[in-house]
């Protein structure tokens, strides 16, 4: 978590909402359950328009400086990891073997490990477009549903959609290639995709997983590669 040094309440006028109903709270605080609940702040900017902190343009700012490094692209990708867990659980779909980077509470030494590991072999670069890695975080808000993306930005990479976050199984990749694979099948991709990445994907899927060789070799008689 971005923990800010701001003191945006000095800055901005304030005032709390009820976290159910959304109603403007006379005090910061109200009664559920017996329970002390704190409301959920809100920061008045220009005449009217009384925003969530994620919305002030100070702390916005101040997050993407604060997590645009390699520390903070690995604490949120460790996050994003958990969540995609959770939010596959609800759906009643489970990976296969299990999350390899499970670490203490805000700390990431095992992803940190694996990124270093992978630097040692193919250079701070993604092994697959050849991109040097960037980490760089967008501050533009979401708009229609649609958040923006730097490309060049690392990316944790599943090489097998069905399997887990393991240690064989994660590739630090660029934003874009993790994109633009999606959950295509060696088939499609051999179709769709430019030839010299695809080419590296097969490389890299073979040595860490030998037994896909019989895949790979069963295109030869399909589809040729763009």
């Amino acid at each position: 978590m971005i923990k800010s040094n701001l003191n945006l309440a000095k800055k901005y006028k304030t005032r709390y909402h009820h976290l159910d109903t959304n109603e403007v709270l006379e005090k910061s605080h109200y009664l559920k359950n017996g329970k002390d609940i704190t409301g959920r702040i809100y920061y008045l900017i220009g005449k009217d328009n009384w925003v969530i902190k994620l919305d002030v343009p100070e702390y916005r700012e101040h997050v993407k400086n604060k997590s645009s490094c390699l520390e903070g692209f690995l604490s949120i990708i460790k996050r994003t990891i958990t969540n995609r867990q959770k939010n596959l659980a609800k759906k009643g779909r489970f990976l296969i073997g299990r999350n390899e980077f499970e670490d203490g509470h805000g700390c990431y030494d095992k992803l940190q490990a694996h990124y270093d590991k992978q630097v040692e072999r193919y250079g701070p670069f993604c092994p697959i477009t050849g991109q040097e890695f960037t980490f760089k975080r967008n501050n533009e808000k979401k708009e229609a549903g649609i958040n923006p993306r730097i490309s060049s930005n690392i990316s944790p990479d599943r090489m097998l959609n069905p399997l887990h976050y393991t240690e064989q199984n994660l590739l630090f990749t660029t934003t874009g290639w993790n994109l633009l694979r999606g959950d295509f099948s060696l088939k499609d991709m051999n179709i769709y995709m430019p030839k010299p990445f695809f080419k590296n994907y097969k490389r890299i899927l073979v040595e860490r997983f030998p037994n896909q060789k019989y895949k790979i070799e069963e295109l030869k008689n399909g589809a040729k590669p763009l």
